[in-house]
């Protein structure tokens, strides 16, 4: 289908605007709606985890496009397996990483209790945490007391009651850069998961339509 004849660069536009949907369609293929992923976070938003990783994924596939052919569609097949694998092992990280560094704050009334949804369920925030080795000096002290005091307290469980003007204050442990150093690395985490997954499915979909092999058995 030409579209010269709305302009010159209305070509380029229709192939741009198919790249992204490629990319779209085939992310909620794999991973179902992003928001799914993001709030395992600390709220990272989620535009912002689809739009690195659909920037790179848009450059990868106009350059499948251009190189793929049948004598060459087993090197993208051994990139899906490659893109396959690296998927997996971030998934594996990103549960580790998020099972240490996020914590599901509750969430409280004016009257000091729970908040509850429709449901009955109480609601909580996911906040970024350290761990007890980059606790601040002050609050390693006051940690490491209130342990003595109380066999078995856990880092989280001390949180919920330390802070000068309000508890569950990750700041109040750990440096903020510290926090954020963390977020931007289960960020990233997020970015290369979509990216892997978008691109496990494009390049084994392209595979099997170039080899010629389209569902049949032959």
């Amino acid at each position: 289908m030409h579209l010269g004849k709305y302009g010159p660069f209305a070509d380029i536009v229709a192939l741009a605007s198919a790249l992204v949907a490629t990319f779209s369609g085939m992310l909620f293929k794999m991973l179902g709606r992003l928001s799914r992923w993001t709030w395992l976070t600390s709220g990272a938003p989620t535009f912002l985890v689809s739009a690195a990783a659909r920037m790179l994924a848009v450059a990868l596939m106009a350059a499948t496009y251009v190189l793929i052919d049948g004598t060459n569609y087993l090197w993208f097949a051994a990139a899906a397996i490659l893109s396959g694998i690296l998927g997996f092992s971030l998934i594996v990280n990103f549960d580790k990483l998020r099972k240490i560094h996020i914590a599901a704050i509750p969430q409280v009334g004016p009257d000091g209790k729970a908040l509850k949804d429709k449901s009955g369920r109480e609601i909580t925030v996911n906040a970024v945490i350290g761990t007890e080795t980059d606790l601040r000096p002050e609050a390693k002290d006051a940690f490491n007391a209130a342990r003595k005091r109380a066999g078995g307290l856990s880092l989280r469980q001390f949180m919920a009651g330390y802070g000068a003007q309000r508890v569950n204050d990750p700041e109040a442990l750990w440096d903020s850069t510290l926090l954020a150093e963390i977020s931007n690395k289960l960020t990233t985490r997020l970015m290369l998961i979509t990216l892997s997954a978008v691109m496990t499915l494009f390049w084994a979909a392209f595979t099997i339509q170039a080899s010629g092999v389209t569902g049949t058995t032959h």
